[in-house]
């Protein structure tokens, strides 16, 4: 029950670690793709999962390939549940966002 009630004390302090710069860069770079890519109203449930997986991979990833930072696989816990699923709802909203900005370009040009 603690990982429940602690979640929105998580999910806020998640957000503000994805505020910082480099995070920042990754979240918009993956957000406008994936919202790009998105074709359908469904889709928009689908696709922020893979967003979020793709998110946590260059977390991972880049440190190891810009800085030789030795190569550290994360644990499968609750720790990395919770990050999926904090990084889902950021990517819930942003895929949203800029699905709901296509179809308004894409309207308005056909």
């Amino acid at each position: 029950m603690a990982i429940l009630t602690g979640f929105a004390a998580y999910f806020v302090n998640f957000l503000h670690s994805v505020l910082v710069m480099p995070h920042l860069a990754y979240a918009v770079v993956i957000a406008v793709f994936f919202g790009i890519v998105t074709a359908s109203k469904p889709g928009l449930i689908v696709v922020p999962v893979i967003a979020a997986i793709v998110y946590l991979a260059a977390l991972t990833l880049v440190p190891v390939v810009v800085n030789h930072a030795p190569l550290v696989v994360p644990g499968f816990d609750i720790a990395l549940a919770r990050q999926v699923i904090a990084a889902y709802l950021i990517f819930l909203v942003a895929d949203t966002i800029v699905y709901a900005v296509k179809k308004a370009v894409l309207g308005v040009i056909d």
